[in-house]
């Protein structure tokens, strides 16, 4: 049974004339008549009582008259929402990114992309890593993802952003506050306020190569997701941490940040969208965003 059938029969059930029925759907009275025949023969049924003056309609094509309006109804209705869908795509975009881009980088890219586009939707989704950011733009449940790693398949394609350095943040009583840098064997006997693995890899992983490249292990304290509560943890004097250089613009008073060396110690962040399907609006966002954060 397709949805033409049911077109078919619906007409022919109003017009109770093959047809006038068949000039309404632009189809000849044999076709017309065909379609009647095999969707009868689908359904085991007959739908019409016909004679050479008068065409009428069974106690089962009665019946079956009103389940194939809503069906067509509901065919109709499905179709003009994803129309109206893919038409509001056009102005809306999805976004998801670290948090240092949601809270630093994404205001100024969205004050100077409403000024060209000030009636875009932009929805900012809250997600996690970045294998999970590449996942939802190939799934297209986001459009423009920031993210740590560098993203390059068949699907994705990403750009550098910037690089910044990792630093050690500590409360300003710490007596290694002052110092003009600190490396894992300066800070070999502190308390440390770490992340796990999953949440925050590339923070994770300098801390403990540095550790490994002396032979030591770090004395972690506890391990935090949240940059915030971390950041509480450290003031209180729980323990010292590292942290992107950005986390500066974010800090209390009361704490205190050093480099961590060596220099190789940089975190990184890309700007990654899908290479094929992109609307006009998600592409002038995307060159918003590199206007903003690269020079010209």
């Amino acid at each position: 049974m397709d949805i033409r059938q049911l077109e078919c029969f619906v007409a022919v059930a109003e017009e109770l004339h093959f047809r006038r029925a068949g000039e309404r759907l632009g189809l000849s009275q044999s076709a017309l008549s065909e379609r009647i025949s095999a969707l009868e023969h689908e359904l085991g049924a007959r739908l019409f009582f016909r004679t050479t003056r008068q065409v009428s309609l069974t106690q089962a094509g009665s019946e079956f008259v009103q389940n194939a309006k809503s069906i067509l109804a509901d065919i109709e209705k499905s179709i003009s929402n994803v129309r109206h869908t893919a038409e509001s795509d056009l102005r809306h975009v999805r976004v998801s990114g670290v948090d240092e881009a949601i809270s630093m980088l994404l205001p100024k890219a969205l004050i100077a992309f409403r000024k060209t586009d000030p009636k875009v939707h932009v929805q900012v989704l809250e997600i996690s890593s970045s294998e999970q950011h590449s996942q939802e733009l190939i799934a297209h449940r986001t459009d423009v993802a920031f993210v740590r790693t560098p993203q390059e398949d068949e699907f994705i394609t990403s750009q550098l952003l910037h690089r910044q350095p990792i630093v050690v943040v500590m409360a300003k009583t710490n007596p290694l506050a002052g110092s003009a840098s600190l490396s894992a064997s300066d800070i070999v006997n502190q308390p440390i306020v770490g992340y796990p693995k999953h949440a925050r890899p590339i923070l994770h992983e300098a801390l403990w190569s540095g550790f490994r490249q002396i032979g030591a292990q770090p004395n972690i304290v506890c391990e935090i997701i949240d940059k915030s509560t971390m950041l509480q943890f450290v003031i209180q004097g729980l323990g010292i941490s590292l942290v992107p250089a950005w986390v500066k613009n974010i800090a209390p008073s009361g704490v205190s940040f050093v480099p961590f060396e060596p220099c190789e110690n940089q975190i990184d962040l890309y700007v990654a969208f899908r290479k094929s399907g992109n609307s006009d609006t998600v592409k002038r966002f995307v060159d918003t965003v590199r206007a903003t954060v690269l020079p010209s």
